[in-house]
């Protein structure tokens, strides 16, 4: 990891939390301004630390770009959402016949070389020595009280906890797989030029720091925040689930997410927008923007800029058929529309999911005709919601042989489809059809359909109307669900040898 100055940092993160720069990449290139804000000012009031996360926060949902400006800034590392449409493209649900993000698509893209490998590395390890730095700031304040200090840490670590298991499942296979594999270097104080780089350690020392943050976060967080893109108690109670889910701590996992939930609802009429602007009881976290009043936006790195067919955006993302023919005609996530009258074209379905209504018209394949979405400048994303915590619960009490678990999961598929009735499923047969419903519920969004195949040890298999050459039967733990750690990184980081702490 290259690693920069303390004051570096500062100036950084106080620029953009307390000045509230937008979209603009200079403050990140060229960190100038060293009088602008110091870390004595930075951590000498609760007011000081909030700006800094806010500067965090806003980093982390814009258009970035490392300190150095190698890695980031293009169409297909061009922020948090480009992780998000990585995973999307390397599962079984979305068909990518030509365009951004196809390297990902075809799994050709996990090179040290590789833009997606330096950006994914890049983006994550910035923002965790960012964290680092807060943290080590809060601690060493002698102006804050300590109950302050403890609700600012658990945040920070809440947050760390999250940028550690987004890095961990992005470069080694799932724990359950071996939990001594090598894991990725581990820091928890702020890193400069001069500091010599951590080696790699174990999958279970990394989640042994994940799960010591995370508890910390809810042991101490409250429900209050200004934005849906700060974390609180039911944002950590929600990671949590998930990091709990990946471990198979089947129990905790239960909990968390009917922690993560609680004064959050299931919210069907949002669907038909993609819970774009977040205002939404069901969105429990989510990253806004707002290019319309002047803040900030992802302009064509938006989800739905990929999505659209009105010939405004890159309209390369279409959805697969086996995926399309499970939906009902009166599930309200029944979106898609036909794009191609041939059955096996891969361009056959579209979905109307994600953008703004456009003043043109399409049928979708259920008979109803509404407005054609279009790329909404302004489309949030929506990082967490209640009916993924409703079918993490499920999952779990399915694993725990729990006798509500298909009821748990009838309330989201009833929510969604109110002709949905209970299948009468149990063990192998349920887990297999709540990991369906998580396709159905999240396509398009956060990758799921890839991360669960890796979670759970499983094949990716493609079928339907993947284009023959990209048609994969990838076996499961193949290398190719993993990246490959960066060549800038062996450079820069003497503890870790090319030839034997390299990724296969």
């Amino acid at each position: 990891m290259k690693r920069y100055t303390i004051q570096q940092l500062f100036i950084l993160l106080a620029i953009v939390g307390i000045a509230g720069v937008g979209c603009k990449k200079d403050f990140i290139t060229d960190p100038k301004p060293t009088d602008a804000v110091s870390d004595v000012d930075v951590f000498k009031s609760v007011n000081g630390v909030r700006s800094y996360f806010t500067g965090i926060y806003r980093n982390m949902r814009r258009q970035w770009a490392n300190l150095d400006n190698t890695a980031g800034g293009l169409t297909d590392t061009w922020g948090y959402n480009s992780i998000n449409l990585a995973r999307i493209n390397k599962g079984t649900d979305i068909v990518n016949p030509g365009g951004n993000y196809q390297f990902d698509y075809r799994h050709e893209n996990r090179e040290p070389a590789y833009r997606r490998t330096i950006f994914t590395w890049g983006f994550f390890y910035e923002h965790v020595n960012q964290v680092n730095t807060l943290i080590e700031g809060v601690t060493l304040s002698t102006s804050i009280s300590a109950a302050d200090k403890k609700v600012l840490e658990a945040e920070a670590k809440a947050l760390r906890a999250w940028l550690y298991f987004e890095i961990i499942r992005e470069f080694q296979h799932t724990i359950a797989k071996d939990p001594n594999a090598p894991g990725v270097p581990l820091y928890t104080e702020p890193t400069s030029i001069g500091n010599e780089g951590k080696p790699r350690g174990t999958i279970k020392q990394v989640y042994d720091q994940i799960n010591a943050d995370i508890e910390f976060a809810t042991q101490n967080l409250g429900t209050g925040r200004l934005l849906k893109s700060d974390i609180n108690i039911n944002v950590a109670w929600g990671m949590a689930a998930r990091i709990y889910l990946e471990q198979r701590r089947w129990a905790d996992a239960k909990n968390a997410a009917q922690k993560a939930r609680v004064g959050y609802t299931l919210d069907a009429p949002s669907y038909s927008n993609g819970f774009g602007d977040l205002a939404s009881s069901e969105v429990i976290w989510g990253f806004p923007q707002a290019s319309d009043i002047g803040g900030q936006s992802l302009y064509y790195g938006t989800p739905s800029s990929f999505f659209e067919k009105t010939g405004n955006g890159y309209d390369n993302l279409f959805v697969n058929s086996t995926l399309v023919a499970t939906f009902s005609n009166t599930d309200v996530r029944n979106t898609f529309y036909l794009t191609s009258s041939n059955p096996a074209s891969a361009q056959r379905f579209s979905t109307n999911k994600f953008g703004s209504p456009s003043a043109d018209e399409i049928q979708l394949i259920n008979g109803d005709v509404v407005p054609l979405k279009e790329t909404w400048f302004n489309e949030a994303l929506p990082m967490m919601r209640v009916a993924e915590m409703y079918l993490i619960e499920a999952e779990a009490k399915a694993e725990l042989a729990e006798a509500d678990a298909g009821t748990v999961l009838l309330t989201v598929q009833k929510d969604r489809d109110p002709a949905a009735a209970a299948s009468g499923n149990t063990g192998a047969a349920l887990v297999t059809e709540i990991l369906l419903e998580r396709r159905k519920e999240f396509y398009g969004e956060l990758g799921f359909d890839f991360l669960d195949a890796k979670r759970r040890q499983l094949p990716l298999i493609r079928t339907g109307n993947h284009p023959a050459a990209y048609r994969f039967n990838i076996p499961a733990n193949d290398n190719r669900f993993i990246l490959k750690i960066p060549q800038k990184e062996f450079d820069s980081n003497k503890t870790l040898n090319p030839g034997t702490d390299q990724n296969g």
